[in-house]
């Protein structure tokens, strides 16, 4: 099975639990305080190692205030030898207001994660990684673009989540899958050609999708589009001759969960249902999508280990089936993060993954 990298943010979470998300001018008294572990890259990570995925490695930075959060991440099985502490520098912190709805807001103070360098990415990929690999970035961190030159050059295949958008961070060729939401996608077609999204709906995202894949090289992208689910993108190739059916129909009045269908230019496209999760059982939004990005690459890296024929340094040996399984268990291990607290604590381990997908009911605490 290809291992797995993360080029990681690495946060202390101040969740501030508030009825509605402050507004400019405003000054309102939070009803409860609570501090997590948390990072994009960091969620991501323990995500993808509470899937049961055996060789997650964490690369990142933290100042002696975050000692806590690294004993957290080993705790969940991933390797920490390359998370560096930093004595002069505080680690990254995230100002997060949750409303009574589960909605949130979040402020950045990037500490050690702005630390990072292409050096850190060389020498912790110079250890264990070999081609076929994964490494994972968010846009939290120092070097983004640098350290996926490293992985392209070791032959490894990139899995990037452009949060937050930064136009300084211009990655034409070098990512191999891409997740984002919406607006993510959005301001990346901006930057691209300079160019609004529609905000039409789910096709006018298939078709800006579309055009980003083309744009910037992808092979794979996937939109999670909160309520309405997510959308993936699959370039086929020649080398996905083994690729078996998708467990989809076509036709929109089923009961299954994703439909699928091939068009022009050699592209599959597979839409996915959201979880079922009630509206009332929604408690916290914050690591969700943390969540699905770290089970979609862990499933990816794990359906790839079931086909061995399928890895190399070319990700377009990636079937749709494959990424329509992974988008599958990344939705529902999504769906049981929304029903917790906290992004860390929320996120599920692989039996309840399992379990929910197997019962399509959750189990309330």
């Amino acid at each position: 099975m290809p291992k797995i990298f993360s080029f990681a943010s690495i946060n202390i979470d101040e969740v501030y639990s508030v009825p509605h998300i402050v507004r400019p001018g405003e000054t309102l008294t939070s009803t409860k305080r609570q501090q997590h572990a948390g990072g994009k890259g960091t969620n991501a990570s323990i995500a993808a190692a509470r899937s049961g995925h055996s060789h997650v490695t964490v690369i990142g930075k933290i100042g002696p205030d975050g000692l806590w959060i690294r004993t957290l991440i080993e705790s969940t099985g991933a390797n920490i030898d390359h998370i560096t502490v930093l004595e002069q520098t505080p680690t990254g912190r995230a100002i997060i207001q949750v409303d009574d709805a589960g909605e949130n807001a979040i402020f950045l103070f990037p500490g050690a994660n702005h630390m990072l360098t292409q050096d850190d990415a060389r020498k912790a990929l110079a250890v264990n990684s070999s081609e076929g690999d994964w490494l994972l970035l968010t846009n939290e961190t120092t070097a983004v673009v640098e350290a996926m030159r490293v992985a392209k050059d070791a032959g490894m295949q990139v899995l990037w989540n452009p949060a937050p958008v930064d136009s300084r961070v211009v990655a034409n060729g070098l990512v191999d899958v891409l997740v984002a939401n919406e607006s993510e996608l959005a301001e990346i077609a901006r930057q691209q050609k300079g160019k609004e999204a529609d905000g039409g709906g789910l096709g006018d995202c298939a078709k800006l999708a579309r055009q980003v894949m083309l744009w910037m090289g992808c092979h794979v992208i996937a939109v999670t589009l909160g309520s309405k689910g997510s959308l993936g993108l699959v370039r086929l190739s020649r080398l996905n001759t083994h690729e078996i059916a998708i467990h989809a129909t076509k036709d929109n009045n089923s009961n299954s969960d994703s439909n699928s269908s091939s068009s022009d230019n050699d592209i599959v496209e597979i839409r996915m249902a959201c979880a079922p999760v009630g509206k009332d059982q929604v408690k916290d939004t914050t690591g969700a999508g943390d969540t699905w990005v770290g089970y979609f690459a862990a499933e990816l890296a794990r359906k790839q280990g079931d086909s061995p024929e399928s890895i190399g340094s070319a990700v377009t040996s990636l079937t749709p089936s494959m990424v329509e399984h992974a988008m599958r268990v990344a939705t529902y291990a999504s769906g049981l993060a929304v029903t917790q607290m906290g992004a860390v604590t929320s996120i599920p381990h692989r039996a309840q993954v399992d379990e929910f997908l197997k019962t399509k009911k959750t189990k309330q605490k």
